[in-house]
């Protein structure tokens, strides 16, 4: 069965607020067996959401709408879906008594509007809201369906997982989708896509790559009425997978490169101390961002001045002065400050420009995009330079990818793989 989502609202149109509840309703329909073949976002406006129903009909089995449910006067997705079907609007009794219970147990007095939450097609079930006060609802003609969602998530979520999982379960849709995603890194998507091209050939499992900042995310992908069976498929390709690409596959589902850093670390019974200039704590921010990261994670200094450097960190006065706050020797003393100050098994250093002007400093300015990561250990430092493109905040995301990616391979290099 061809699926289709709506979501409904001018502030998604706009991209004042990001549409969690379609990413989260395309990843639960995978999973059911419904396979979505389009997606539309439209603006509170009567005519162009009836429009996009209705184009939506006229091309799938199941229309899901997201939003415009509520009782102010841009809330269109009752009118919009009875004028699509055809259908008159109606205001049903057993929902009008259901709102005004809602309302007097919290204590509040129902207004004209907020009844306009009690109206519904005329072909239309309503769908209990346990968490809200206005319905979902159900729409059947002509063998098509429309399933029309609120839009708060503590409403929509609970919705989809309880009486909308029943309704879609009695439509007997095609077998579920099964996938696993395999994380990438120091190996390009190009690279990726020719020691695979045989992978990527074959229709089942599908085998595609997503380049994200810093890695690629590799998802293979099946569809069976058997778990057992899919399992199988999956487990034949990710292996093959795993041979060709090596130790470049850091992990598998939703562990981030921070979370194997945390986990790898906490493992060994190591600590991790970063010293941060450009980035000014984004590294460590994403390194705490993991549960569990106080296991591992030991200091994280901010020293964006050069006298910050100097103070906190012990860079040597004549090493700013030779060569400058970004620079392969700052980086150097950098980490190898952070460490010993702090007793930190390991010290993670970034110092770089993100600003689009150059940094006019000795011995020669320095451009936009150059970073320098330095990584001290018990028994070595390495300094990495690179030049990334982008504007201020790509350049400083960038930066924190590279440090967690080198810093990897700096762990790797003292002891053997974790496995994943």
């Amino acid at each position: 069965m061809r699926a289709e989502t709506i979501s409904i609202g001018t502030e998604l149109l706009l991209g004042q607020i990001t549409d969690t509840n379609a990413v989260f309703l395309a990843g639960w329909l995978a999973r059911n067996g419904l396979a979505q073949t389009h997606r539309q976002t439209v603006g509170d406006n009567l005519e162009r959401c009836t429009e996009a129903i209705r184009l939506a009909l006229s091309r799938s089995d199941v229309v899901f709408t997201i939003g415009g449910l509520g009782p102010t006067p841009d809330d269109l997705t009752r009118a919009a879906i009875a004028a699509a079907l055809d259908e008159p609007l109606i205001r049903d009794p057993e929902l009008v008594e259901h709102l005004r219970s809602e309302y007097g147990r919290r204590g509040l007095k129902i207004s004209g509007s907020q009844l306009f939450q009690a109206d519904r097609p005329a072909c239309a079930e309503a769908i209990p809201n346990l968490n809200g006060t206005a319905p979902g609802l159900h729409c059947q003609k002509s063998g098509k369906h429309v399933v029309a969602l609120p839009g708060p998530k503590g409403e929509f979520v609970p919705m989809v997982e309880g009486p909308v999982a029943q309704i879609i379960g009695r439509l007997r849709p095609g077998p579920p989708i099964f996938s696993r995603t395999l994380r990438v890194v120091g190996v390009s998507e190009a690279s990726i896509g020719e020691q695979l091209a045989d992978l990527m050939a074959v229709d089942d499992p599908t085998l595609a790559p997503y380049a994200k900042t810093g890695e690629v995310h590799l998802r293979a992908t099946t569809r069976d009425a058997s778990q057992k069976v899919a399992d199988a498929k999956l487990e034949h390709v990710v292996g093959i997978i795993r041979e060709r690409l090596g130790k470049a596959v850091y992990a598998e589902g939703e562990e981030s490169l921070e979370a194997w850093t945390v986990a790898t670390l906490a493992t060994r019974g190591a600590t991790l101390t970063t010293a941060e200039s450009c980035t000014g704590g984004l590294l460590a921010g994403r390194i705490t961002s993991v549960d569990g990261s106080s296991q591992a994670f030991h200091t994280g200094y901010v020293t964006y001045s050069a006298e910050a450097k100097e103070k906190r960190l012990g860079v040597q006065p004549h090493t700013l002065l030779k060569h400058g706050t970004v620079s392969e020797e700052t980086a150097r003393e950098m980490a190898q400050g952070a460490r010993g100050r702090t007793g930190a098994t390991y010290a993670i250093s970034v110092t770089g420009v993100a600003g689009a002007t150059p940094l006019e400093e000795p011995p020669e300015p320095k451009p936009s995009g150059l970073v320098y990561i330095g990584i001290a250990g018990p028994q070595s430092i390495q300094v990495h330079r690179f030049h990334f493109r982008g504007d201020r905040a790509t350049i400083r995301d960038r930066a924190v990818s590279a440090a967690l990616i080198k810093f990897r391979d700096f762990l790797l290099e003292s002891q053997p793989l974790r496995p994943v």
